[in-house]
């Protein structure tokens, strides 16, 4: 599925801010999370800073939650990321593993011409085009 804001949404659909907790809105700051915002079962996160190996445990864990909680169709925004390691690009293999067992997809977007290439050296530049 490829998803962009231009798309007109059904009118059943609506979009809709997800609120986190405070507890959550800390775990999400530590993941590199800023902002998700959830339309149906499309679910938009935008990442932001350096994604570390530091950050790729946490990082995997709210993205696993997600689709737990019923996320079948994920955007990541990596436009505010400004290094992305090879552990934290990993991140989308379990990601999308996760997805394609429910029938869901994963599509990155906005990343610059490093975190482009670390995706593309780990086999998912598809996934950024």
């Amino acid at each position: 599925m490829q998803a962009s804001d231009s798309v007109p949404l059904p009118e059943h659909v609506r979009r809709t801010p997800w609120l986190p907790s405070p507890g959550t809105a800390r775990r999400l700051r530590r993941a590199g999370i800023s902002r998700v915002l959830v339309t149906g079962c499309l679910v938009r996160v935008s990442l932001r800073g350096e994604i570390t190996a530091r950050e790729a445990d946490s990082l995997a864990a709210q993205l696993r939650d997600l689709v737990q909680d019923g996320c079948r169709h994920l955007i990541v925004d990596l436009s505010e990321v400004t290094y992305l390691a090879r552990e934290g690009a990993g991140v989308f293999f379990g990601t999308l593993r996760a997805l394609r067992a429910v029938g869901g997809t994963l599509a990155v977007r906005g990343a610059c011409p490093r975190s482009a290439a670390t995706l593309h050296c780990l086999g998912m530049g598809r996934l950024a085009e």
